[in-house]
């Protein structure tokens, strides 16, 4: 399913004469993509009627028109855009994942780079796919802003037993963050239960209770430096919610500097200093990682550095908005 996918070809039967031309070419085609991906490609051209291009989705099609589909190649990984392997033997693998590259695409024929691609062209069709076709070794997930190290298994029984590592909570994460705000403690612990947003299903949010669809999760961060307005903070999730950090660092006023999803009130690009490096995502890095290994039974523990554009703004922050210009020590 990661494997681009080849041109389709169907006739319109008079069963379907007048029908919308996306519903016709959902039905005929059989293509394994949602009808929204589909009605993307008909915008952008890739549908032909007769040999016509038609580019609108709800054109009505007549019996005995031929519909030729032409899915988008695969967009090529590049150099910058591929994770480092940090370490791989028969079992599992060790990423460096750069910022922007996506852990899986979001269906089949989607066409950016993803891990899940890199692994398929690396290491072949053979990995586990126990979360889905289109997220072959994934065994757990990084946002696709955000960068640094992650696991992914290479056969079977290695995947099952990390899952159950992570599921046990054995497994050791730990990511630097720059946040605004002045964090009221050196050190502090976030308890509160993650649950999806009923008006916006992109969001998550915290919920004072356990209910149906409500989840614990436990974050705990230190800060690492301060700055005017911002902070640098080492965080380490106990529990792995989706946006976890991201939403508790928020709803307790330490917003992730970058995040447009995620934002507190009085925070944002204007509390940095003029002429501070430019910030194209949410500052959140993937430093460190421990866990045991699945079948030679050792600890393995893996730290990557910091990426350069957070390594940038903790350099420029240091340089012309040090902590004490508000008294802090």
């Amino acid at each position: 399913m990661l494997d681009p996918l080849p041109p389709a070809r169907a006739r319109v039967p008079p069963a379907l004469h007048g029908e919308r031309l996306d519903r016709a070419a959902s039905e005929l085609l059989r293509l394994p993509v949602s009808r929204s991906r589909l009605s993307q490609w008909i915008r952008d051209g890739r549908l032909r009627v007769d040999g016509a291009v038609v580019v609108k989705p709800g054109t009505a099609v007549e019996s005995g028109q031929e519909l030729l589909l032409e899915p988008p190649e695969l967009e090529p990984m590049g150099p910058a855009q591929a994770p480092a392997v940090l370490y791989e033997d028969e079992w599992l693998a060790i990423l460096d994942k750069p910022a922007g590259l996506p852990m899986h695409g979001t269906a089949a024929g989607d066409p950016r780079p993803s891990v899940a691609r890199f692994l398929h062209e690396r290491y072949g069709p053979r990995l586990p796919i126990n979360q889905g076709a289109l997220r072959p070794g994934i065994v757990h997930r990084l946002d696709s802003e955000t960068s640094g190290v992650c696991v992914v298994a290479l056969e079977q029984t290695a995947f099952t037993n990390l899952q159950e590592q992570f599921a046990k909570r054995t497994v050791e994460k730990e990511y630097a963050a720059v946040v605004y705000g002045r964090p009221r403690f050196q050190s502090d612990w976030i308890d509160r239960p993650i649950a999806r947003d009923p008006h916006h299903p992109e969001r998550m949010r915290t919920v004072r209770a356990l209910a149906e669809g409500v989840r614990e999760a436990l974050t705990f961060w230190e800060v690492v430096q301060r700055f005017r307005n911002c902070a640098h903070l080492r965080v380490q999730p106990r529990t792995g919610r989706t946006h976890q950090i991201r939403v508790h660092l928020a709803a307790v006023d330490l917003p992730l500097v970058g995040d447009w999803l995620y934002r507190a009130r009085n925070y944002g690009p204007g509390l940095l200093p003029p002429g501070a490096p430019p910030v194209e995502r949410p500052l959140l890095h993937s430093s460190a990682l421990r866990f045991e290994h699945p079948a030679l039974g050792q600890e393995m523990r893996f730290q990557v550095g910091m990426p350069q554009d957070m390594a940038e703004l903790l350099a420029f922050l240091g340089a012309h908005a040090p902590a004490e210009d508000q008294g802090w020590k």
